[in-house]
């Protein structure tokens, strides 16, 4: 861990803690879930995916050209998944009687396709 990026380090830790904290409560799965999302956060620091502008410590990631093609891309796939989801699974578990999935299902599918796509293509460049 480098000195300069503390501001950084300090605020994602409290970042990752509250979101646990709020969706896990005082848990050992909010204690867990605060260790990956603060490492998540520390791998997209040092993976060279985003240049890194230390005039603002608390906001250091800058995203280039391609920054903004992989985000284009991978939003671009999970709003198509989750339309595709929320589209044809009401007229299919219609059809077959069996619910399959809801709206708010298709949207967290959306959100976690999202995250997964752009961390797959910024690592395949």
């Amino acid at each position: 861990m480098k000195k300069e990026f503390l501001p950084y380090y300090i605020s994602r830790f409290i970042l990752s803690a509250v979101f646990s904290i709020l969706v896990w409560g005082f848990t050992w799965t909010a204690a867990l879930m605060t260790i990956v999302f603060f490492g998540l956060f520390l791998l997209y620091l040092h993976s060279g995916w985003f240049s890194v502008d230390l005039s603002t410590p608390l906001y250091p990631l800058r995203h280039d050209s391609h920054g903004r093609e992989v985000q284009r891309k991978a939003l671009i796939f999970a709003v198509t998944l989750s339309l595709l989801l929320y589209t044809f699974a009401v007229p299919l578990s219609n059809f077959t009687g069996i619910p399959l999935i809801s709206g708010h299902i298709a949207l967290s599918v959306g959100i976690i396709t999202y995250f997964i796509a752009q961390f797959a293509l910024f690592i395949k460049a």
